[in-house]
């Protein structure tokens, strides 16, 4: 059920500090640290010895460090030292996973080890430019993933689900989108011409008036989805090129399984405009994250309704046509990935 040859987002790169962190990713427990000269490593998170979680552990220099009995490991995971004892057991060792780090976002390989290729990782120059100011933050959605990408590649809930944050207008249920598969993925997107502007972005551009307002969602599998969003004055440009009479804005998600029913939900706002402000990174964040738990609520309800994360036996309809497009390429590259492995 879950597609293990790709990248996922574990964490974002300043959650690492002094400490292991814990995380489940596909069903397995893995821990997270930096080491001493700041690189990021992951290894499963259990001792080979009394299966303690290593997360309980410390850091020590370039070493993890048991907290139960002080076996140290490697980020390659083969036990290092054993205190009280010169040698170190035949086979201990623990699990390892390739990470890497790039975009402010450590990556993990879940995967065979042998194809975790960096030059797959997603291009989310935004998360990592000056010309950007970023607001990152991540909430645990008791869910399955799937739901969260359909909810992502859905632009009709709008208008239901976030009265309070990004509905401005009751025409954004019914304005029509446009669906495309792309080699690697697909888009979905629509433009909104002298509509009312929705709470979160009036607040954010300073809108008295109706706006051009644009929503363009790139799914590309499995973890990642990149909405560019916006609104500019109507009638100024916007959808010929020009945005500069109003806010771009780059909202990123990197949906990562934990469980067939629950899912790590990182995301941010990347914007263009009032760089150094304060204050606008705090409305932002907390519009978004009051908007992303509107989601949560929603999808964890779909959840408890449903069996892991299928749509067996319910209808479809035209606005679920991105969703039903991912769902067909995921499910293709799990089959194909499957196969592969059984053939090994």
């Amino acid at each position: 059920m879950f597609l293990r040859n790709c990248w996922y987002a574990a964490a974002w790169s300043n959650d690492l500090a002094d400490a292991p962190l814990p995380r489940i990713f596909l069903d397995e427990k893995v821990v997270l640290f930096r080491t001493a000269s700041g690189r990021p490593a992951a290894l499963a998170d259990q001792c080979c010895h009394r299966a303690a979680p290593l997360s309980r552990g410390a850091i020590q220099g370039e070493n993890l460090a048991c907290g139960y009995h002080g076996l140290q490991f490697d980020t390659s995971g083969r036990c290092v030292l054993v205190p009280g004892q010169t040698q170190v057991p035949p086979g201990a060792q623990v699990r390892s996973y390739p990470v890497h780090e790039r975009w402010n976002v450590v990556w993990i390989w879940m995967g065979n080890p042998a194809l975790a290729d960096p030059d797959k990782i997603p291009a989310l120059t935004w998360l990592a430019d000056s010309k950007w100011t970023v607001t990152p933050g991540m909430i645990q959605v008791h869910s399955n993933y799937e739901f969260i990408v359909d909810n992502l590649l859905d632009l009709t809930h709008v208008t239901y689900v976030h009265k309070k944050t990004l509905a401005g207008d009751p025409r954004e249920a019914t304005a029509p989108t446009r669906t495309e598969r792309l080699p690697n993925g697909v888009r979905v997107g629509r433009w909104m011409l002298d509509f009312v502007p929705p709470p979160l972005f009036a607040k954010a551009g300073n809108f008295k008036e109706n706006v051009d307002r644009w929503q363009f969602v790139t799914w590309t599998p499995l973890s990642t989805v990149v909405l560019d969003v916006g609104c500019a004055k109507a009638g100024t440009g916007a959808p010929e090129g020009d945005r500069s009479q109003g806010i771009s804005i780059w909202s990123t998600h990197l949906v990562t399984p934990q469980t067939q029913t629950s899912s790590q939900y990182m995301f941010s706002y990347a914007r263009d405009f009032a760089l150094d402000d304060a204050e606008m990174s705090r409305l932002l964040l907390e519009g978004t994250h009051a908007t992303f738990m509107e989601d949560a609520d929603i999808i964890e309800a779909l959840q408890t309704n449903r069996e892991g994360g299928s749509l067996d036996g319910l209808i479809d309809i035209t606005a679920d046509a991105a969703q039903l497009q991912a769902r067909r390429m995921l499910k293709r590259m799990i089959d194909e990935e499957s196969r592969s492995v059984a053939a090994e």
